[in-house]
């Protein structure tokens, strides 16, 4: 099957570029078919399950499809669940853009988070930003510093965008570009966004319960609070140093800022 290329898919990406874009198209139809699987077994008056699956899905199916490809890396970000896909010099972030068939150069890019700064590091500059440099203006604003698997990544990477647009009853559309990230999270974008072909096809539509699991025999149910074994609790001391310098004793977890603070999560 003959595979239209971007420029600067080819450039980015290296040979691997037209399966990437095969296998990007690939990864949303799964995910697409995944969330209206869970959609449907949870049988649920709401669309919160299909959000969530397809939430999941989105980068799990996108690492499926490219993670055995020539010079592919899965890269996990500071406290994100899941990991990215790092081909060539092009990591690839895949999100929602639209419920509804619009205009991709009109939507906005994925909701401000810690993450999404970090991610456009690797993007190329706005055009205020650019405009400010070409005639020498002090450009001070602070730039995010990539942690985790982002902090790794070799000199050059680029974010590849993969935005797309469904809802529980279709997967619309589906592009992938360049763009930097503007202001009010417009984007701008360096690439034209270059629609990506969704097969028909489904090659993995995610695990389903096919057998009922063994269930416990009568004689073997506990029916009261007094039966079975005993819980157990485990203790563990402070250390003598912490108590000597009366360092209070820890009893919440910090708290953890939130990574995965897309949108469209739920939806």
């Amino acid at each position: 099957m003959s595979v239209h290329v971007p420029p600067w898919a080819a450039n980015v990406l290296g040979k691997a570029a037209p399966l990437v874009q095969v296998g990007l198209g690939q990864a949303l139809r799964n995910m697409q078919a995944n969330a209206q699987a869970a959609h449907e077994q949870s049988d649920s008056q709401t669309k919160h399950t299909f959000g969530m699956s397809r939430w999941e899905n989105q980068f799990q199916r996108v690492q499926d499809e490219l993670k055995d490809l020539p010079d592919a890396t899965a890269v996990r970000p500071y406290r994100f669940p899941f990991d990215l896909m790092l081909v060539g010099r092009g990591l690839i972030y895949p999100y929602k853009y639209a419920e509804t068939t619009v205009d991709v150069r009109k939507a906005r890019g994925p909701k401000e988070s810690e993450l999404i700064r970090e991610l456009f590091s690797f993007a190329p500059p706005t055009r205020h930003v650019q405009d400010a440099l070409d005639i020498d203006w002090d450009v001070s604003a602070p730039q995010p510093e990539p942690r985790g698997g982002l902090a790794n990544l070799p000199e050059g990477t680029r974010l590849i965008l993969v935005p797309f647009a469904c809802n529980a009853s279709e997967l619309l559309a589906a592009f992938w570009g360049i763009a930097a990230l503007g202001t009010e999270r417009h984007l701008e974008w360096v690439t034209e966004p270059a629609p990506l072909t969704v097969p028909k096809t489904v090659t993995s539509h995610g695990t389903r319960l096919s057998t009922i699991p063994a269930q416990a025999s009568v004689e073997s149910q506990h029916t009261g609070f007094a039966e079975g074994s005993e819980p157990t609790l485990t203790l563990s001391s402070r250390g003598s140093s912490e108590r000597l310098r009366g360092i209070p004793p820890l009893t919440e977890a910090e708290p953890v800022q939130d990574q995965t603070s897309e949108d469209d999560a739920t939806h």
